[in-house]
């Protein structure tokens, strides 16, 4: 009986130690869901020179990229960017932006067709890059993650938009929501 209460209390104390385990696991879990999901894409402040061809056929490069310029990088399969694309195009229709003037970056995804989708849509509003083209631009402009909306400056430099899709045409410092 001695052995067998031993072992026991061994159990016992292995199970309660793989329960703290598991709840500091999924603490840590949630707390980085919580940071990554919901939190702002990145894109430094200048942009590498680049040269692609747009879903037209059409040459576009570092020297496009003119003051007022809005950039959008978006990925098939991101909620967030399924979310921001309605929202976004909704806003370069009521900002009268010119599709020369945005410049929309739709990533290759795991689903081709959503990509044609997000490109058919984009297509209206904006000069469109996908495929490799896009994977070129978003590394010339420093995207750390997605959706990411940002604009150039006077001095030619990337600046996040951020969540007020309202000021489109009014490039803004990053930080600046």
């Amino acid at each position: 009986m001695d052995v067998s209460d031993a072992l026991t209390g061994l159990l016992a104390v292995l199970c309660l130690f793989n329960l703290v385990l598991s709840y500091g696991i999924v603490r840590r879990l949630r707390t980085l869901t919580r940071a990554g999901a919901g939190g702002p894409a990145t894109v430094s402040g200048a942009v590498d020179d680049f040269a692609v061809t747009t879903t037209s056929g059409a040459p576009v490069g570092r020297a496009a990229l003119t003051p007022g310029t809005v950039l959008a990088f978006l990925s098939p399969g991101c909620p967030p960017c399924a979310a921001l694309l309605p929202r976004f195009t909704r806003a370069v229709e009521d900002a009268g932006l010119p599709a020369e003037r945005v410049l929309a970056v739709v990533m290759p995804g795991e689903d081709p067709a959503e990509a044609r989708q997000y490109v058919a849509l984009l297509e209206e509003f904006a000069t469109v890059v996908d495929g490799e083209h896009a994977r070129t631009v978003s590394a010339a402009c420093g995207v750390q993650g997605f959706p990411a909306v940002c604009a150039i400056d006077e001095q030619g430099r990337i600046h996040e938009v951020g969540g007020d899709l309202t000021a489109l045409g009014a490039p803004r410092p990053a930080g600046v929501a």
